[in-house]
């Protein structure tokens, strides 16, 4: 496995409110999340640094994976104490109240693949095939109206209220969440923020992650530059990961 993540504040936005991990634990399972922070002030930027950290550190820790139940009990005891913490922080700290995170990545064991979803960020699978597929659903009112009729595909790229986020971490005292097993077999995952699939074309980046003769390194890098070239109007993060070869990271 060899994988690599970036994160930038992008042209126009003040300040990053975007934060990412790579974690491992002692027996090299792997779990990649990138988190977009919600909320006025430096509210977003707090929220989702509050999740990488507390998924950092519970991951590093956390014992091997031996089935799937042991996954998903894990997550189903980890994503409600990192919400309580953000929500908590939130309601006790003056000017961060509200705030919140998008959530997404994909957990790596021997137990199986696992790819988790909160709110608008995304998680794609590559293939070898050169194909790439969306795994995730939007938690957004858009993405809702769409789903249930109320918008055309055309109607919904000028909707006003597109960015309205229906679910996210830390917002509210309860939290959901997607989580779905995924045993296709596949080259890879890009996992990202909307400052990147927001604004560059899905066949754009599925030629740049499907360039194989280039280090993950080059094409994360790759996919930033489109991101930037396309105005960089939001903070832009994502992770690439390759399941062959030597494993890589930075941040």
């Amino acid at each position: 496995m060899k994988y690599f993540g970036i994160t930038d504040r992008g042209k126009l936005r003040r300040t990053n409110q975007d934060n990412y991990v790579i974690a491992s634990n002692a027996s090299g399972d792997v779990f990649a999340i990138v988190c977009d922070g919600i909320g006025g002030g430096k509210g977003g930027d707090v929220a989702s640094r509050l999740a990488v950290s507390h998924f950092s550190m519970a991951f590093s820790l956390a014992d091997s994976f031996e089935n799937e139940t042991e996954v998903r009990r894990w997550l189903s005891l980890e994503i409600p104490a990192a919400n309580t913490e953000i929500y908590e922080t939130g309601i006790h700290t003056p000017g961060l109240k509200g705030m919140g995170t998008t959530m997404t990545g994909v957990l790596i064991s021997r137990a199986g693949r696992f790819v988790l979803n909160i709110g608008d960020s995304r998680t794609y699978a590559y293939y070898k095939d050169h194909s790439m597929k969306l795994l995730t659903v939007d938690h957004t009112l858009v993405n809702d109206m769409l789903r249930h009729g109320e918008l055309t595909e055309e109607e919904a790229k000028n909707f006003p209220r597109k960015n309205v986020l229906t679910n996210a971490l830390g917002v509210w005292d309860r939290i959901r969440y997607d989580l779905d097993r995924f045993d296709e077999e596949v080259s890879g995952f890009l996992v990202c923020s909307d400052g990147l699939h927001g604004y560059v074309e899905e066949e754009v980046m599925r030629r740049i992650v499907q360039d194989r003769f280039m280090d993950p390194a080059i094409r994360v890098r790759r996919l930033y530059s489109a991101a930037m070239n396309a105005g960089g109007y939001d903070n832009i993060t994502a992770i690439l990961i390759d399941l062959e070869g030597d494993e890589t990271h930075e941040q």
